[in-house]
């Protein structure tokens, strides 16, 4: 596993407290808690200690708690193959639509719903078949799922999408426009979210805006234009938008996505290969964290196993030395600035090594008991055998007397 996870931040100076840092420059912190274990804690048993918490970086003194809106093309391109061997439950490349339902659900396995609700909404386009145009007032985006700390709805939604299939253009600021509509709660939105928590959006499409205004099969500067003035109202409403870029057409011309990430201060991520996405999205961090490193600063030893989720909570399985041992946590920033938060526990050698010996004399006592059941079973079994030999000897006899 990686030592260290990289990921995505803000930043700044620092404030301690026993297993937290707030990091404090012109309005932005960095916080950093250890859950587990507790300073002080005294460990027994294997030489290692298991390591929980949560990085965070943000511009404000709220809570960070996070809203999430996936934004998923299921235009009829995406039934094209990911390009990828085999996912999931798949025996076959998967198409595009797959491969981004896949990405969802594992990014999901990788949330917690005590800090980040996730919603899902779908873009596509109905358009005439004869002329390529879009339909007028034909809903172009869907709400699959509001905002919800349930992800086995979410998950369903999912499903849902993959059942109904791919099909239609790519009204993309539709798509946007939804999003925004529900993340900050304007009117006609069914979502609830949270006035303290911090808004994101993730837009993954293979193509490029071609409605509402253009051709289906091409693209026109006004079907840009309205994706960009979307992203300018999400903007206003603070929610930040990281875009993907799946295969050769959205590369082709990604202006609309490179700009949809830049004007809300999100991320745009170019992948050739579609089926990529499904290992790049579960990694993608919208906590601000560039990087996440766990130290035994008393040993110099890194953690043997590190992970980062995108929402900053990490695990770590640090290895410990007999006596006292001092852990660190140090996270980056995206503008770089660096800080730190550490917890002490004590690793109780010697009585550790008296639960070993204790095991091992348990496990010596419980070998034995089964050796001498194993003895009991075996006379038991030799005795009847001599039985049975008896009871033969006897019977021959008596059939020789008969002659």
């Amino acid at each position: 596993m990686n030592r260290c996870a990289i990921l995505s931040l803000f930043s700044s100076c620092v404030l301690l407290t026993a297993a937290s840092v707030w990091a404090v420059e012109t309005g932005t912190r960095v916080r950093i808690d250890i859950e587990a274990p507790q300073n002080g804690a005294t460990i027994s048993g294997p030489s290692q200690v298991t390591l929980q918490g949560q990085a965070r970086a943000f511009r404000d003194y709220r809570p960070a708690m996070f809203d999430l809106m996936l934004i998923l093309d299921t235009s009829g391109s995406t039934r094209a193959p990911a390009g990828v061997e085999t996912v999931g439950g798949f025996a076959r490349d998967p198409t595009i639509l797959e491969a981004e339902v896949e990405a969802a659900e594992r990014l999901l396995e990788r949330l917690d719903a005590r800090s980040t609700l996730v919603g899902v909404v779908t873009f596509a386009g109905e358009y005439n078949r004869l002329t390529g145009q879009g339909i007028p007032h034909r809903a172009t985006a869907v709400l699959e799922q509001p905002l919800t700390a349930n992800y086995q709805e979410v998950r369903a939604a999912l499903f849902r999408i993959l059942r109904r299939g791919p099909s239609g253009g790519t009204d993309m600021a539709a798509g946007v426009r939804l999003a925004v509509r529900e993340l900050a709660g304007l009117q006609e939105a069914i979502s609830l979210p949270r006035p303290e928590s911090r808004k994101v959006a993730f837009l993954l499409t293979d193509g490029l805006p071609t409605l509402p205004f253009g051709h289906v099969n091409s693209m026109e500067p006004g079907d840009v234009n309205v994706a960009v003035r979307a992203a300018a109202v999400a903007a206003k409403a603070t929610i930040t938008i990281h875009t993907f870029a799946l295969g050769s057409e959205a590369l082709s011309a990604p202006y609309a996505c490179t700009q949809i990430a830049r004007m809300t201060g999100g991320r745009f991520t170019p992948l050739k290969r579609p089926g990529e996405i499904i290992d790049v999205l579960p990694k993608t961090s919208f906590a601000d964290l560039d990087m996440v490193l766990v130290t035994n600063t008393t040993t110099g030893q890194p953690a043997s196993d590190l992970s980062v989720n995108p929402d900053g909570r990490f695990h770590a399985i640090v290895p410990l030395v007999s006596g006292a041992n001092r852990i660190a946590v140090t996270v980056l920033a995206t503008d770089g600035t660096k800080e730190s938060a550490s917890v002490q526990v004590h690793y109780a050698r010697e009585e550790s090594l008296q639960l070993e010996v204790q095991q091992e004399g348990k496990d010596l006592e419980l070998e034995l008991e089964q050796l001498e059941e194993e003895n009991r079973r075996l006379e038991e079994a030799l005795k009847q055998k001599r039985k049975e030999e008896a009871r033969t000897k006897a019977l021959e006899l008596e059939i020789g007397l008969d002659r």
